[in-house]
């Protein structure tokens, strides 16, 4: 040890080892890392080169129905080309798949992975039949389950989603947001309501709750209904901004907007009011300070955010596009220029 400058019992050469032994390690995971990634690769292109030699999809499904293909691998060719947007074939791969397959667990997985692929297709009411045909066999199967709740609610069988949610609810499931929303869509489109005793029941929801304080404005603002302030007073604003903003200050009574701050900032900031020189929301206070100034040349724009996933879209949305989630919209503002006018502050 007289080749080292310092004593091995030193604390020196331990910090010195650990420092050593932490970088071997990390290089050792990152180029393992990189041969696995490429390892894998190599393997899905000789899986896809080994059906290649055949001259038709046809002698495909005939392999797959002869058992002469692992499940495994028949499934792992139909997820390529159903990521590659070949429903098609990803469906006639999965009934083929179906014929060979007798074990309840790998038909329960192969019947909701074809349903996932008819919903994806667009073909709503195959895919409701062949999940319903899933959870024949494993009643408990949550995937099926779900893909079923945003199948009825593109059929507008809202009752029949419910249902399913009261099913995912004694698996532990929370489903109270979701439950609500079904509920508020329910009301708005029973054909034998009449538009009072929707408000009504939509209100018997609970005007305290976001999902149903936009869905009662949504439905007052389409059918040009009484904005009541007996209603209203208690709504948050801030989650309808975008709404009231494309509205004129005449659609509200005057007793509303009197009590309600927002309101007035939003008005001042369209240039309808004048008794408000400030908000706390920065983009209505920067258009509030230019109406001051006769400065017209700004306005309002919005865009929704996803309180999971964090994705951003131009338009409302109550179910995330991205992440399926229900009432995770968050409602933002944006500053945005009219077209060029002379001595604008806003270029």
């Amino acid at each position: 040890m007289d080749f080292f400058p310092f004593d091995y019992r030193d604390p020196l050469y331990g910090s010195i080892l650990l420092v050593a032994i932490i970088f071997i390690l990390s290089f050792t995971s990152y180029w393992w890392g990189i041969f696995k990634s490429k390892e894998e690769e190599s393997n899905v292109n000789k899986f896809m080169k080994k059906f290649n030699q055949y001259s038709g999809f046809n002698e495909y499904k005939e392999i797959i129905q002869r058992k002469d293909l692992p499940t495994e691998s028949a499934v792992l060719m139909a997820l390529t080309f159903e990521k590659s947007g070949e429903y098609e074939k990803t469906i006639e791969i999965y009934s083929a798949v179906l014929k060979s397959v007798n074990e309840p667990q790998k038909r329960k997985d192969i019947l909701t992975l074809l349903g996932k692929t008819y919903y994806k297709a667009g073909f709503l009411q195959k895919s409701r039949e062949v999940l319903l045909a899933s959870l024949k066999i494993f009643p408990r199967n949550e995937e099926a389950l779900t893909y079923l709740i945003v199948i009825y609610e593109n059929l507008r069988e809202y009752n029949k989603a419910i249902d399913v949610l009261n099913t995912l609810e004694e698996f532990g499931n929370e489903i109270k947001e979701k439950k609500l929303y079904f509920e508020t869509l329910c009301i708005i489109h029973n054909k034998t309501f009449k538009d009072e005793k929707k408000v009504k029941k939509l209100i018997s929801l609970g005007v305290d709750k976001k999902i149903v304080q936009r869905k009662l404005f949504e439905f007052l603002k389409l059918n040009k209904l009484q904005l009541d302030s007996n209603i209203l007073k208690d709504f948050d604003f801030r989650n309808l901004i975008d709404l009231v903003w494309d509205m004129r200050i005449d659609k509200f009574e005057e007793e509303l907007i009197e009590k309600n701050s927002l309101l007035k900032e939003i008005f001042s900031a369209k240039g309808e009011l004048y008794d408000t020189t400030s908000s706390d929301i920065f983009e209505l206070n920067i258009l509030i300070k230019l109406h001051l100034l006769k400065d017209t040349s700004a306005n309002m724009g919005f865009r929704y955010t996803c309180r999971e996933c964090k994705s951003v879209f131009p338009l409302y949305f109550y179910r995330c596009p991205k992440c399926q989630n229900i009432s995770t919209a968050e409602v933002g503002t944006i500053l945005i220029g009219k077209n060029h006018e002379e001595n604008s502050l806003i270029y």
